[in-house]
């Protein structure tokens, strides 16, 4: 009894090894699609950061090529700005150097009216009873001193030069300057003087012999060259 109660363990433990072995042989492998999904994940997972990384170099390429057109951009604004405000500058300057022209030219204009009324006036006051030519070279004598270093280098100088206290003119000394009318025919002889007619000879001085103080017609034929005569009028230089 004890014999067959030991035979039948050991068939009952022989059957559950086999059985035991073929149920571990019979054990489902892993399955090869959760392998595969398990790959084609990664794949995804690391196309998804190539993508990303690609995404983000692609945005930095975007992003540096935007700040250098902006750069470019502000540089150009820049040198733009700079053109302008040297060419508002340049165009500042033209304005002012032609306000300057104009100003210079206004007062050589306003300069030389008054010259030529100046002239006009004591050529009127010296020889307003003489003819044309008698006129002209009273005028001559007043130009020859403007252009002389020994007197000064304008008409308005000229006439109203003075000598301790004697003015060189007399018509400026007694008045008659201020009192005269300036004739045409004045005026042209004074218009053609100052175009350049000059028949004085290079004369600096006249009197009208008659009408001059002794001591004064002494000094002109003693210190003094006579180069010309025309009515009342005697020139020297």
């Amino acid at each position: 009894m004890i014999q067959k109660i030991k035979l039948y363990g050991i068939s009952m433990g022989a059957t559950a090894v086999i059985l035991l072995s073929g149920a571990w042989k019979n054990l489902p492998e892993k399955e090869p699609e959760a392998t595969e999904a398990i790959v084609l994940q990664d794949e995804v997972t690391q196309e998804n950061q190539s993508a990303v990384k690609e995404t983000q170099a692609r945005e930095e390429a975007v992003k540096c090529w935007c700040d250098t057109q902006v750069r470019r951009y502000s540089e150009q604004e820049a040198s733009y700005a700079a053109e302008e405000k040297q060419f508002e500058e340049k165009q500042r300057e033209r304005e002012e150097k032609e306000r300057r022209r104009r100003e210079r030219k206004r007062r050589e204009e306003k300069r030389r009216q008054e010259e030529r009324q100046i002239l006009e006036r004591i050529v009127e006051a010296e020889a307003g009873d003489q003819d044309l030519e008698g006129r002209i070279l009273v005028a001559n004598v007043i130009l020859n001193r403007v252009h002389s270093k020994h007197f000064p280098d304008t008409i308005k100088g000229v006439v109203f030069a003075n000598r301790a206290g004697r003015y060189q003119f007399s018509p400026v000394s007694n008045g008659r300057y201020y009192r005269v009318t300036v004739s045409d025919k004045t005026k042209r002889a004074v218009k053609q003087a100052l175009a350049g007619k000059d028949i004085s000879k290079g004369a600096l001085y006249f009197m009208c012999r008659s009408a001059s103080d002794p001591k004064n017609v002494a000094w002109f034929d003693r210190d003094l060259t006579k180069v010309a005569q025309h009515g009342c009028h005697e020139f020297f230089k």
